[in-house]
């Protein structure tokens, strides 16, 4: 049986530690993958001075620290995370920071123009229940802004057919036993219509990383946080997991990312 076809068991925690040495430099790398494209995307969606923004897994705080510059004193943000201790730095008088667990904590109704999450939603077993609540948050006319992955095409790589596809395999497969959907991106665009959403749309972005490069190191710290269990279940030996990180350290590698897609939706008036 392969990793992938590992069936669901009942371990449905977040996969990831918030409390591990190096989460923070986990996060930071993500941030450095995925934050141009972000950004790109709130500009487009015309992200302006006295806005009220809800940010939803603020993480180490870069893109709930961009909104609070965009939105400017006479806005509001709010950037919400199961872990706040890395939010301190953003010291913004109108960003406020709150711990929040969006699968049973109540979000304010009606309140935020806009409402933001990235690589949340994939991660929660009830994915429409958690849509429908980030939707209750918005103003009538606010938009949700959703943001997940489509893992299939990480590790694509000219070097060869199947380059690090065993580690995707296996890791992957590990993630989903803990609740983790690795088609989650789909998921968001089906939630959003069914919550009733006007203008529904959705389009997906890759990053092509260079092994060696801070982009790169993000796969890395996600091969090393889930090393133990990996090998303790038997699905990558130590061997190859140490060959892996090699691989990825190695500047003629390059790979394609998973993909991130973005949904769109606005409550309607």
């Amino acid at each position: 049986m392969t990793a992938d076809a590992i069936p669901a068991g009942d371990v449905k925690e977040y996969v990831f530690d918030p409390a591990w040495e190096r989460e923070t430099e986990r996060l930071r790398t993500n941030e450095s993958l995925w934050d141009p494209g972000t950004v790109e995307r709130l500009e487009r969606l015309g992200v302006a001075e006295g806005w009220s923004v809800l940010e939803v897994g603020a993480g180490s705080g870069s893109i709930a620290h961009w909104l609070g510059q965009r939105v400017g004193p006479s806005g509001r943000v709010v950037a919400a995370d199961l872990a706040t201790d890395r939010l301190g730095w953003i010291e913004a008088p109108h960003v406020e920071v709150v711990r929040t667990d969006i699968r049973r904590d109540e979000l304010p109704a009606a309140s935020f123009d806009l409402v933001h999450s990235r690589m949340v939603v994939q991660h929660l077993e009830d994915r429409p229940a958690a849509v429908a609540a980030l939707v209750r948050a918005l103003k009538p006319g606010g938009t949700l802004f959703l943001e997940d992955t489509d893992s299939l095409t990480l590790f694509r790589s000219s070097v060869s057919e199947d380059f690090l596809q065993d580690i995707r395999v296996a890791g992957y497969g590990l993630m989903r036993r803990s609740g983790h959907e690795p088609r989650g991106g789909h998921f968001d665009l089906e939630a959003a219509l069914e919550a009733g959403l006007e203008d529904v749309s959705a389009e997906g972005r890759a990053v092509l990383v260079y092994g060696g490069s801070e982009q790169a190191r993000h796969y890395q710290l996600w091969l090393e946080f889930m090393r133990p269990r990996l090998v303790a279940e038997g699905l990558v030996d130590g061997a190859r997991i140490d060959e892996a990180l090699r691989e990825m350290a190695d500047p003629a590698h390059r790979w394609l990312s998973q993909v991130l897609i973005s949904t769109y939706g606005r409550r309607p008036l």
